[in-house]
């Protein structure tokens, strides 16, 4: 008996945190609880939607938690929507697009700028470069 809760001591530590540890997730701030709450969002993910319920809160919050560990690496666009369509269920109140590019390889997931989101560069190398005379 005293063998078994030795070798339980060592073995969960070891595989608990990849049972803990989730994949990549896209998140959104939380929508307090005196404003409008979302009844779902509008995940568009490479083309193809799927509606994700907001994950809701004690406090009266929600946000958008949709598990992104299913897709394959590379590039990928997401575009997100709130819907509230309790208010109105014919005509539902929906947000503006949110649209996202990141890459994906394994667990890390990093955002890709758009070409209007990059900055020019704010100063020039000189003495570097030659001038033509």
């Amino acid at each position: 008996m005293r063998y078994n809760l030795f070798l339980a001591s060592l073995v969960i530590p070891l595989f608990a945190p990849a049972w803990l540890c989730a994949g990549p997730v896209l998140l959104s701030d939380q929508y307090s609880a005196s404003e409008l709450q979302p009844t779902k969002f509008v995940v568009v993910l490479d083309g193809i939607s799927r509606d994700v319920l907001p994950e809701r809160f004690p406090d009266g919050t929600s946000r958008l938690r949709c598990d992104l560990g299913d897709i394959a690496d590379g590039a990928h666009t997401v575009k997100v929507k709130a819907v509230n369509s309790a208010v109105n269920p014919r005509a539902p109140l929906e947000s503006a697009d949110v649209i996202l590019s990141f890459r994906k390889a394994g667990s890390l997931v990093e955002r890709m700028k758009a070409e209007s989101e990059k900055l020019p560069a704010t100063r020039t190398p000189k003495g570097y470069l030659k001038e033509d005379h």
